[in-house]
């Protein structure tokens, strides 16, 4: 009987990771364009500069669509040559291991560009995500079912969507924090821990820095709590395994990835960003903003119903039972499995904490990593509560039904996923249909031109001007002898007066730009067929 529960159990799991497979795959058929970063993901594990900017005859040259398509893809004479990957990020802020995999993907579009490597990357990095969904909340609630529920809850989140679109190293980071939390809880609750444990306990501390350095902040805090459960069992066994684990991962580490203590103690990103949030005010505004973020893609702004539902279901069910007089004598409370949910919380609440204060922007991206942690917390918590007073088949119904209400009104039904830049409308599409050269205006004081690389590769050629080049007798030059029966698409980036491209375009066409769509860091005009007198 037992084993037919297994199975069973065994068959659910495949069916929601199938189903999430499913609806990723649906969203990523809508996603329409990229953010820079996105664009950066493709330049970093394949080209020979970190930015195409980078170039000496980037500016004041017309470029045909592979210049630009030679940025985001591996061509054919690059195929066995990796170096790259790692020259790149040396160069950069952040470890190479995301991009390396993103160049192994990439190989199946070779001389081509495709968003395809990076979601199939994702996705396939998905399913490990909800398997260890699966696997902690399994040790945490002794139970499959309501693991079976937390894993769905978190496969079909807006935040777990948002991962899967964007091509960067947060879903990777994402999975490397759960394999390592996975560890950490049976090194916590003192199992049989076998050298194969701490080996794994080992590849997850040195792949998990070498996706992005935000994960030493959640090993920090995992790290604090295995030191006070130490002190206070007064038994320090397991701690010093971890603490020899760890050093011997952080030896390996750096023989792979040197550069990393340059880029976490003396970069940009190191010190720099943790003395531009030290204002206290930033930090509250950045907790708060986090709040937010976390509300919105988690619970779909309804966290507060949601706890004020789950407070007044216990307590009614309290009421009742106090009436009646019944005294529950519930053996689950006895469970010490499931308080060691307690201690993942602080990592999380730790790393929500410092990357609110650190990070350039205050954005969904940077807390996407511990979104399943915070699902898996919030459903362990709310279990804590309502455990006192009913079964766990009431709770995995009364959760299930909390959290189907908020599923169903959050995604594809009722928002449009950030990183599917459907608010673009279908720009791509356009600017390809226009089938019109690009004059790209570039003040090189803002540069963001990685935000709009892929409309380049959709025109036939792309003129990039210099802004400081910029007057009415530099434009008659550059569009003279050129074929505008199609028209002209113009697009101007941040930090100068776009009025003067209005008036010296109108001058020689003789009618107004259209302004077609504003992006994220610059807008987009159109001109219809003109001759350059």
């Amino acid at each position: 009987m037992e084993k037919i529960k297994n199975n069973l159990n065994k068959i659910i799991l495949a069916i929601i990771i199938i189903l999430q497979i499913i609806l990723y795959i649906g969203i990523g058929l809508k996603k329409e364009y990229f953010h820079m970063d996105e664009a950066y993901s493709y330049g970093l594990m394949n080209y020979d500069k970190i930015n195409i900017t980078d170039n000496e005859d980037f500016l004041n040259n017309w470029h045909n669509k592979d210049y630009f398509i030679d940025y985001l893809s591996v061509n054919s004479d690059e195929i066995s040559d990796f170096l790259s990957v790692y020259i790149n990020q040396k160069n950069d802020v952040h470890p190479p291991l995301f991009y390396l995999l993103l160049r192994i993907f990439s190989l199946s579009t070779i001389d081509g560009f495709s968003k395809w490597t990076g979601l199939s990357l994702n996705i396939l990095i998905g399913i490990g995500i909800s398997i260890y969904v699966y696997k902690i909340s399994k040790k945490l609630f002794s139970s499959e079912k309501l693991a079976l529920l937390v894993t769905a809850i978190n496969a079909f989140s807006m935040a777990m969507m948002e991962n899967m679109m964007y091509i960067r190293m947060y879903a990777l980071l994402t999975f490397t924090i759960l394999l390592y939390t996975d560890i950490f809880l049976k090194l916590y609750k003192k199992e049989n821990i076998r050298k194969k444990d701490l080996v794994l306990l080992g590849v997850s501390l040195i792949i998990g820095g070498l996706t992005q350095y935000y994960f030493f902040i959640y090993v920090m805090g995992t790290f604090l709590v295995l030191i006070y459960k130490s002190i206070k069992t007064k038994e320090y066994t397991y701690l010093k395994k971890y603490i020899m684990t760890a050093i011997i991962s952080a030896i390996i580490y750096l023989l792979i990835f040197p550069f990393s203590i340059n880029h976490v103690f003396f970069g940009y990103r190191g010190p720099g960003a943790i003395t531009q949030g030290m204002n206290i005010k930033d930090i509250l505004t950045g907790i708060v903003t986090y709040i937010n973020i976390i509300d919105k893609n988690i619970f779909n702004y309804l966290i507060i119903p949601f706890i004020i539902l789950v407070i007044v279901i216990a307590f009614m069910k309290k009421s009742i039972n106090k009436q009646k007089g019944i005294t529950i004598e519930n053996e689950e409370l006895k469970d010490k499995n499931n308080k060691i949910g307690i201690f993942i919380i602080i990592p999380m609440v730790m790393y929500l904490l410092i990357v609110s204060i650190i990070t350039p922007y205050k954005e969904l991206r940077y807390i996407l990593p511990v979104c399943p942690i915070i699902v898996i917390t919030t459903c362990y918590l709310s279990y804590l509560l309502l455990k006192k007073y009913y079964t766990k088949k009431a709770i995995l119904i009364i959760l299930g039904v909390l959290f189907l209400i908020i599923e169903s009104t959050t995604g594809l039904v009722n928002n449009k996923l950030d990183f599917t830049f459907e608010k673009h409308n279908h720009i791509a599409d356009k600017i390809e249909e226009k089938n019109a050269p690009i004059l790209y205006v570039f003040n090189t004081g803002n540069n963001r031109f990685l935000d709009d690389i892929y409309l380049c590769t959709l025109s036939p050629e792309t003129y990039i001007l210099d802004v400081n080049s910029l007057s009415e007798e530099k434009l008659r030059e550059v569009l003279k002898d050129k074929n505008l029966e199609n028209g002209l698409i113009v697009i101007c980036n941040e930090g100068f007066d776009k009025q003067e491209v209005i008036d010296d375009l109108k001058n020689i066409s003789g009618q107004d730009m259209k302004h077609i769509q504003r992006m994220n860091a610059c807008d987009i005009y159109y001109l219809d067929e003109f001759t350059v007198n």
